[in-house]
């Protein structure tokens, strides 16, 4: 494929996201039985089979995805619900559907988790699931046979395998009216016995994500790697711009000294450039701060280079941070280096002293970039 054709399909499929997906649900020409022989691992130690997926009233299997918005909407409201089902012979299933590999950076940046096994089984511990949270990113055999394009989406079979409700979990504007949701009406008549006409409704979601699409991850990881790095010397009256302009925008500084710590550095802005690649186009801005001579310019720039640092940098000597300095947390021995989030009202958010983890970054920028709906 040519590389044109490769950043038009990107393109496409960032519009797509963005906006999300509302197509209608499969028809009804699908049954348990079509789904081949498979053995997939649950987040509870488990493996299942087809055998696994009858019920004794009827089957429900969830597609839901972590790392999409409209999925995080359901996951308290399917585990509330489950509660019931479950006692009354309706087996549910969730199924993880993403190849993990083919997920773009900015798509993320709904959540402080991916779709691998570990962070299902982390989600899955976090929000108390009750039922099975089955991985099939792998081969997707569940997802391709059932023929699921988006998440979340739900596949209603009756206890012959018959396939009688496709469609959404409920109303993604108004979730708190899940039980009057055309999934629970459809459940409902199921356990009364009551004669089912099959029904589809539209789906409103996220794409899955195939193995097709790995090529695509690919080459805007490429991509990103070419992106212009620069690093330009910064005075203190600029440096306290930055810090204290008004904006509709959070902003993540990281202060370090070049002559310390490098190894320790070098990892924490890794980190920071690959929490800052998911996040940014949602608006964050992010800012390092070296404490280092001019003479070594070029050298703190390369470490930028190595960590894909596509932000703000700058560098400056230890008499222009007076200011800066005061974001520093009281915790910890050292000095630098550190790092701060600024809320959109100018106060100060999370910070953190040396080594930085990859999984509160995320949680942290996540934060920071809802902390207006929250206050």
């Amino acid at each position: 494929m040519k590389i044109e054709n490769i950043i038009k399909r990107v393109l496409c499929i960032g519009l797509i996201y963005n906006i999300s997906i509302n197509i209608l649900a499969n028809n009804q020409n699908i049954t348990i039985k079509q789904i081949p022989e498979f053995n997939l691992s649950g987040v509870n130690g488990k493996t299942y089979s087809n055998k696994d997926l009858n019920g004794n009233k009827g089957t429900l299997i969830i597609f839901l995805s972590n790392h999409c918005k409209f999925s995080q909407i359901f996951q308290q409201s399917l585990v509330n619900s489950n509660k019931k089902w479950n006692s009354l012979g309706i087996n549910m299933f969730a199924v993880s559907p993403n190849s993990e590999k083919a997920i773009l950076p900015d798509e993320l940046a709904y959540s402080d988790s991916s779709d691998s096994f570990l962070e299902m089984i982390d989600r899955a511990k976090q929000l108390n699931y009750n039922f099975p949270y089955i991985y099939d990113g792998k081969d997707q055999i569940i997802t391709s046979s059932i023929g699921a394009k988006i998440t979340p989406s739900a596949y209603l079979f009756s206890s012959e395998g018959i396939l009688v409700y496709s469609g959404r979990i409920g109303d993604h504007e108004n979730p708190y009216r899940y039980e009057n949701s055309e999934l629970q009406q459809k459940i409902k008549q199921l356990l009364g016995k009551q004669k089912i006409v099959y029904s589809r409704t539209k789906l409103h979601g996220t794409a899955i994500k195939f193995k097709k699409d790995i090529l695509i991850a690919e080459n805007v990881a490429k991509r990103y790697g070419r992106e212009t790095v620069s690093l330009n010397y910064a005075l203190e009256k600029k440096l306290n711009f930055f810090m204290e302009q008004k904006t509709n925008y959070p902003r993540f500084f990281y202060v370090w000294s070049f002559e310390k710590d490098n190894q320790e550095n070098r990892d924490n802005l890794l980190k920071i450039s690959t929490t800052y690649k998911i996040f940014r186009k949602r608006g964050i801005k992010v800012f390092t701060i070296c404490i280092g001579k001019p003479e070594k310019h070029e050298e703190i720039l390369e470490i930028l280079k190595q960590a894909q640092l596509s932000t703000l940098n700058f560098y400056t000597d230890g008499t222009e941070i007076s200011k800066i300095i005061r974001m520093r947390p009281q915790a910890g021995d050292k000095v630098l280096p550190f790092c701060r989030i600024i809320n959109y009202n100018n106060t100060f958010g999370y910070g953190k002293n040396e080594i930085l983890n990859t999984k509160d970054l995320k949680s942290e920028f996540l934060n920071a970039l809802n902390y207006d709906r929250v206050k």
